[in-house]
């Protein structure tokens, strides 16, 4: 399932967050790095499958793809969502049964 984040950039300390679709609705949004209230005057949209409950099941499989994408892939699954990029390599790996998503 894809779902839309939007980078937002902080007015006070210049950090570059992300927030869901559905907390941009007001004004303005705290940073979770200083507290303060930012304007996503100029928030980038960026799209991300979001992952249920990943396993990977073939360590060898994975162990086959280039270290920049195990990364990638690790992340991804530790975080519960990954960018859509990523989406074939995931739907390829879950085809062959190296990894399990429910």
């Amino acid at each position: 399932m894809l779902k839309t984040f939007y980078r937002v950039g902080c007015d006070r300390c210049g950090v570059v967050f992300e927030v869901e679709e559905g907390e941009l609705a007001g004004d303005a949004v705290r940073c979770p790095h200083c507290g303060a209230l930012s304007t996503p005057k100029n928030a980038a949209p960026v799209e991300y499958v979001v992952l249920q409950d990943c396993e990977i099941r073939d360590w060898e499989r994975i162990g086959m793809l280039s270290n920049a994408v195990q990364d990638l892939l690790l992340k991804a699954l530790e975080s519960g969502r990954a960018p859509k990029e990523l989406l074939p390599i995931i739907a390829k790996l879950r085809d062959v049964g190296a990894l399990i998503c429910l």
